[in-house]
Parts: C-alpha cells; structure tokens; sequence
C-alpha cells in the first residue's frame, strides 16, 4: 500500500484511479486529522462479500472445516456424489 498525503493524491488523482481499476493497487491517503483508503470498487465489493460470509454463524467453523478435509483428501468428486443421475 502507497502512502501519499492527501495535497499530492490531488495532484495524481486521475492516475490513481486508473492505477487501482486496472490492478490491485491500493492507496492510504492521509490528511492532518486521519487517513483514507482509496480501492476498486471491485476490491471494495470483494470485501464486502468477505464480511457478510464471515458474519454467517459458524460460517468461520464449517469453512476451516472444509480446508482441513480438502488437505487430508477427505472429499468426493462430483461423480461419487451424484452417482447416475442420468
């Protein structure tokens, strides 16, 4: 993360915006009183995605879970479970 202060995000704020849309570059501008962070608006929605799964209760549990029988080869494929169906 790039830090800049706020009087030279300004000056370059064309060019962050394009920098941060077309990569993953992230941007904490700051100001006399506190800072911001400046992200896609991609990023942004991931992350808001993040926070709603993690606030599922148990969801935290069940994942870790899953990633814990994914490493011990503890699954199935698709054919196994869904069998002739068809």
């Amino acid at each position: 993360m790039e830090k800049l202060t706020a009087a030279a995000a300004r000056e370059d704020f064309e060019n962050m915006v394009k920098a941060v849309t077309e990569g993953t570059k992230v941007y904490e501008i700051e100001s006399a009183e506190d800072s911001a962070v400046l992200i896609s608006y991609k990023e942004y929605e991931s992350l808001q995605e993040t926070v709603k799964l993690l606030s599922i209760p148990g969801f935290r549990e069940s994942l870790q879970t899953s990633l814990q029988q994914i490493k011990a080869n503890e699954t199935y494929s698709l054919d196994e479970v869904l069998g002739d169906i068809g």
